[in-house]
C-alpha cells in the first residue's frame, strides 16, 4: 500500500511538472494581436482644445481635420477634440500649448499679436472686402510669412482659418451711425490695433476672454461687442441683447497651432499626411464659414425681439473714415508694414 501512494505521488507530480512546462513554452511565445490592438499600441494622439461651440466654422473645421487626419494615417494618428474651452480657455491655451500640456489649439489671431505684433495687420478694420480677398491672403505666402513668425516661441503654425466677417451687436439700442458707439464699453480680444479702433470712436475697450462674453452681456458688465454670425447665434449672445448692425468692419480668423516639439517627434509620413489633412481641411473650412455664416444670419432674423439693422453704404464709408488713424497707429507701432503694402495690393479699392 505504501508503495502504491509513493507511486501516485510521483505520477500525480510529474505530470504537474510536465503541464507547467507546456503552459511555460505557450506563455513564453507572444500572443497574437488582432489589427485592433495593435493599432492602440502604436497610435499617435493628438489633443486639440478649442474655445467655441461645435457647430462653428472651427468647430465643424477641427471635427474635419480630425476624420482626415485618421483616414489619411490609416488609424495611426488620433485626433481628439475639445471644443467650447472644456480643456483650456482663450486665457490660458497658448501657454499650456508651449509647456506641451496639449498638443493642438486653434486661437485667433487677434489674440496671438500679444505674441506676434505683427498679425495686428490681420485686424485693421476695412482691410478686406470679400471672404476670397481673405482667402488668397491667408494660404497664401502672406499667410506663410505670418505663421513663420512663430519659430522663436516653439510652435509650428500650420495654416490660417477664416470665421468670416465681424459685425457689432449692442444691448440697450442700435448702432446706426459710429457716433453710437460713444461712451458704450465693448468687448475687444486683447489686439492692440482693435483697443485703438473702438478708442477712435469714442468707445471703451474691454479685453475679456470669450467664455464670458455671454455673462458680462447679460449682467450688463459690457454693452456692445464685436462678432460673426455663426458665435453670435451658436453662443446664444441674441438672447442677452437686442441688437445687432452689420458693418462687416473687420474679419475673424484663426490661426492652427501645434506643439513643435511634438511636431518634429513625428515620422516624415506623418507630418506629410497631417499637412494634407489641414490643407484639404482649411480649402473646406473658408467655404464652410461663408455658408454658415449666412445661414445663422437667417436664423437671426427670425428671432422675436432681436432687430438686425443693415449699416447704410454712406454711414459705412462714414465709419471706415473715421477708424482711418488706426492704419497710422499700426504703422507707428508695427516695425515691419511690407505685409500691410502686400495685402492692399491683393484687396480690390
Amino acid at each position: 500500500m505504501k508503495k502504491f501512494i509513493i507511486g501516485t505521488i510521483t505520477t500525480v507530480l510529474l505530470l504537474t511538472i510536465a503541464i507547467g512546462v507546456q503552459q511555460g513554452l505557450l506563455f513564453a511565445t507572444p500572443l497574437p494581436y488582432d489589427d485592433e490592438q495593435k493599432g492602440l499600441d502604436t497610435q499617435i494622439t493628438i489633443h486639440l482644445s478649442h474655445v467655441v461651440a461645435e457647430n462653428t466654422p472651427k468647430g465643424q473645421a477641427a471635427s474635419k481635420f480630425a476624420e482626415l487626419v485618421e483616414e489619411k494615417t490609416n488609424g495611426e494618428v488620433k485626433v481628439h477634440v475639445y471644443p467650447n474651452s472644456s480643456l483650456f480657455n482663450d486665457e490660458n491655451e497658448f501657454q499650456a500649448l508651449q509647456n506641451g500640456e496639449v498638443e493642438m489649439i486653434i486661437p485667433t489671431f487677434s489674440k496671438m499679436t500679444t505674441y506676434v505684433p505683427n498679425w495686428q495687420v490681420l485686424d485693421l478694420p476695412y482691410l478686406f472686402n470679400t471672404d476670397e480677398e481673405v482667402h488668397k491672403v491667408l494660404t497664401g505666402s502672406i499667410g506663410e510669412q505670418l505663421l513663420n513668425e512663430l519659430e522663436p516661441f516653439q510652435i509650428k503654425g500650420l495654416s490660417f482659418w477664416h470665421n468670416g466677417f465681424k459685425h457689432l451687436t449692442s444691448v440697450d439700442y442700435p448702432i446706426h451711425t459710429f457716433e453710437d458707439l460713444k461712451g458704450l464699453r465693448v468687448r475687444t480680444m486683447p489686439s492692440k490695433t482693435l483697443e485703438r479702433q473702438f478708442e477712435a470712436v469714442g468707445a471703451t475697450p474691454i479685453p475679456i476672454s470669450f467664455s464670458e462674453v455671454f455673462t458680462d452681456l447679460e449682467s450688463h458688465a459690457i454693452d456692445a461687442q464685436e462678432n460673426t454670425a455663426s458665435n453670435i447665434y451658436s453662443k446664444g449672445f441674441y438672447k442677452v441683447q437686442k441688437h445687432m448692425t452689420l458693418t462687416k468692419h473687420g474679419i475673424l480668423g484663426y490661426a492652427v497651432l501645434m506643439n513643435e516639439n511634438f511636431w518634429k517627434s513625428l515620422p516624415v509620413k506623418f507630418q506629410k499626411q497631417i499637412m494634407e489633412a489641414m490643407k484639404e481641411t482649411t480649402d473646406w473650412q473658408f467655404e464652410q464659414a461663408v455658408m454658415m455664416n449666412d445661414k445663422d444670419l437667417r436664423k437671426l432674423e427670425q428671432q422675436e425681439g432681436f432687430e438686425i439693422f443693415t449699416m447704410s453704404s454712406e454711414e459705412r464709408q462714414r465709419f471706415k473714415e473715421k477708424l482711418a488713424p488706426v492704419y497710422d497707429f499700426y504703422k507707428t507701432n508695427i516695425q515691419n508694414d511690407d505685409v500691410l503694402s502686400r495685402i492692399e495690393k491683393i484687396v480690390s479699392p
